[in-house]
């Protein structure tokens, strides 16, 4: 459980490494998905999952981004 909680951290602090969880999460279940939308799946979930974790990574690397390049003026 204690490593699940530190694997959770890692993620939330450290961008890069949540985009490349989310996009684990996305990509394959985009594929399941696209063979029939029709089907209610457990990839829906993680889709709900990985798209949020994914947008924030984002964000974070943008902001920092633009705050390094405030600090350097």
């Amino acid at each position: 459980m204690l490593k699940l909680i530190a694997l959770c951290q890692k993620i939330i602090t450290n961008p890069y490494l949540g985009i490349l969880v989310s996009l684990v999460l996305i990509l394959p279940s985009l594929y399941i998905i696209l063979e029939d939308i029709t089907v209610i799946r457990k990839e829906y979930l993680l889709l709900a999952v990985g798209i949020p974790i994914y947008v924030k990574s984002l964000n974070k690397i943008f902001d920092d981004i633009l705050n390094g390049d405030k600090n350097q003026l």
